[in-house]
């Protein structure tokens, strides 16, 4: 079943339990009104043939009978009979024959005044009345003609009004589902013609911008981060295929060159140094695309242990030291923390301390002295790093590009490396619900900024 006969349903079958609802709400109503108003008539009867039997005890029943028959209330199919205290009938209009009437009646109208109930026929009102100190029970019972007839036609006319209703309401609701989904149809006739070749393509958004069409705007909101991952991805494949290409093809060019040759040791042990130095690169390489294609991958996990950022820079200039014996890396504060916890942050500690080598490392290979400078800057709900060297700053088009895979700016000539080291670093900060930025000091400082939530920040990995 599609939506649009789905929803026709849901409208008519609401329609039908509101039309059904109210015709019994009206129904009952109307029986009650109905029903109050007989036993008003059949209270007057009873009070009237009680009011003439007690004025005159000896009068015939045809009598009483003659001026019920007359009078402007008659009932019809009317009987009227009176019972003393020990539950005898005294009186009994002409030509009926008494009723068995049920003791608990009498005893229930003694004590409520008067009771009603009804038998297969007709409808009765025994009424209790006490005359010179003596008690007496007065039953009239009739038939509500003109009652019964008024609810008969009602009742056709309610089961009409339901038939005509729903007839009515099908129609209305079939109309207006289809024209509530006929955006819906267009949206997703345009939706179909999108496909991976043609991305850029956007939807039309029309100026009456209703639900639908917000959604639409919405697609064209994802197509749009669509169009640019599968561009970043095709730009990653294209860069990492050119990247091992090139030592591919130096490693078979010294392979061929050595086999069609016929070299001294110290040419062959060249070669093999040279082979050796493709090979690091390129172990070097797939590690880091390994890593980066990792990181795409990880997202927060809540049972991420307690670390204090302080020990992991703190740690970093021993490892540097192995590394770049050349470099110097200086250690700062920015303000001294006021609570322990405000150094410590929830995360893999692996990752974090890959982040911080990550950027010293960048920042010594990019300056012009071999010297960062690290700044620790706890905050009560933020730790703050700042990774700062001396050398050439990044323009604004390469500030934009700094954290693509591959991306190298110009200050990147003569140096070593594959541009992937900043993308794995901001794939690790953002793992960690944290921030990482670039911003130029002055005019010859390089500051990278990476900011991650501690212990005492709700944002914190759980």
């Amino acid at each position: 079943m599609n939506l649009k006969t789905r929803l026709a349903l849901i409208f008519s079958l609401s329609v039908f339990i509101i039309l059904v609802a109210s015709a019994v709400t009206i129904y009952v109503l109307n029986e009650t009104f109905r029903k109050n108003e007989f036993t008003k008539r059949l209270m007057l009867e009873a009070t009237e043939s009680f009011e003439i039997f007690t004025s005159n005890p000896e009068i015939s029943p045809e009598i009483i009978d003659a001026l019920n028959r007359n009078a402007n209330n008659s009932l019809s199919g009317e009987e009227v009979f009176i019972f003393n205290s020990s539950m005898r009938a005294i009186f009994a209009s002409q030509g009926n024959t008494i009723p068995n009437i049920s003791t608990r009646y009498l005893a229930l109208s003694k004590i409520q005044q008067h009771y009603e109930y009804k038998d297969r026929k007709k409808e009765w009102l025994i009424y209790y009345q006490r005359f010179n100190n003596k008690p007496y029970y007065i039953a009239v019972s009739g038939i509500d003609e003109f009652g019964k007839r008024k609810n008969d036609k009602l009742k056709v006319i309610l089961v009409t009004s339901i038939l005509g209703g729903m007839i009515l309401s099908g129609l209305l609701a079939f109309f207006y589902v289809k024209q509530s989904i006929q955006p819906l149809e267009e949206l997703k006739h345009k939706i179909e013609g999108i496909t991976v070749q043609n991305l850029k393509q956007r939807i039309t958004i029309p100026k009456n911008n209703n639900e639908v069409w917000q959604i639409a705007d919405k697609f064209n909101a994802m197509l749009e981060r669509l169009e640019q991952s599968f561009e970043q991805r095709k730009n990653f494949v294209q860069h990492a295929s050119h990247e091992l290409r090139t030592p591919l093809a130096n490693m078979l060019l010294q392979t061929e060159a050595a086999i069609n040759k016929n070299l001294t040791t110290d040419q062959y042990k060249s070669i093999l140094c040279s082979l050796k130095e493709d090979q690091t690169n390129l172990i070097e390489l797939t590690n880091s695309l390994l890593a980066l294609s990792r990181y795409e991958t990880t997202t927060t996990i809540k049972d991420w242990t307690r670390i204090r950022i302080d020990e992991i820079v703190y740690q970093t200039p021993e490892f540097i030291s192995h590394v770049m014996p050349e470099a110097v890396v200086s250690i700062h504060f920015e303000n001294m923390p006021e609570d322990e916890d405000d150094l410590v942050i929830r995360g893999n500690e692996s990752l974090i301390k890959s982040a911080v080598q990550n950027l010293v490392k960048n920042a010594i290979q990019y300056s012009d002295n071999n010297k960062v400078k690290v700044i620790i800057n706890p905050t009560h709900e933020f730790v703050i790093l700042k990774f700062e060297n001396f050398g050439k700053q990044l323009s604004n088009v390469e500030k934009s590009r700094l954290f693509v895979p591959f991306f190298r700016g110009e200050n990147s000539i003569n140096k070593k490396g594959y541009g992937l080291g900043l993308a794995i670093v901001e794939r690790i900060v953002n793992v960690h619900n944290g921030t990482i930025r670039y911003e130029p000091i002055g005019e010859s400082i390089n500051r990278f900024t990476i900011i991650l939530p501690n212990e005492h920040n709700h944002s914190a990995p759980d």
